[in-house]
C-alpha cells in the first residue's frame, strides 16, 4: 500500500482500525528457529565418513544482549510445534506495529499530529 495517496482522513481510519484489532498473543517469542545436523562423538560412526550427519535438531536462539546469545534444545515435536507458533505469532505483531509506524511516519511527513 503507497500511503502518500491516501487522504489523511483514510490514514487515520486505517490506523485506528489497526490500533482497535490489535491482540498481542500471549505465546510470542522474539527468537530464531534453528535446524542443524551435527557429527558425533564416535570416531566409526557414518556420521564421520558421509553426507549424513545425526538430526536434525532444533535450537530456539535469542540474543539478549551484545555478546549474549542463548539457546534452548527442543527436545519434541510439541515443544518444535510450539516454538514455531510463537515465532509466528511474534511476526505478525511485528508486521502490525510496522504498519502503524508507517502510518505515523506518513502523518509526520504531512505534518498532521499523531493523535486521533
Amino acid at each position: 500500500m503507497h500511503l502518500a495517496r491516501l487522504s489523511t482522513l483514510a490514514l487515520r481510519q486505517r490506523k485506528a482500525h489497526l490500533v482497535r484489532s490489535f491482540h498481542l498473543p500471549p505465546n510470542i517469542i522474539h527468537a530464531s528457529l534453528i535446524e542443524r545436523f551435527m557429527q558425533c562423538g564416535k570416531p566409526n560412526c557414518h556420521c564421520h565418513n558421509s553426507a549424513t550427519k545425526h538430526g536434525p535438531f532444533f535450537y530456539l536462539s535469542r540474543c539478549f544482549a551484545k555478546g549474549q546469545m542463548q539457546s534452548l534444545l527442543l527436545k519434541t515435536p510439541d515443544q518444535i510445534q510450539q516454538a514455531r507458533h510463537a515465532l509466528r505469532a511474534y511476526a505478525q505483531v511485528q508486521q502490525r506495529l510496522d504498519q502503524i509506524s508507517q502510518i505515523n511516519h506518513e502523518l509526520l511527513r504531512r505534518g498532521e499530529s499523531l493523535q486521533p
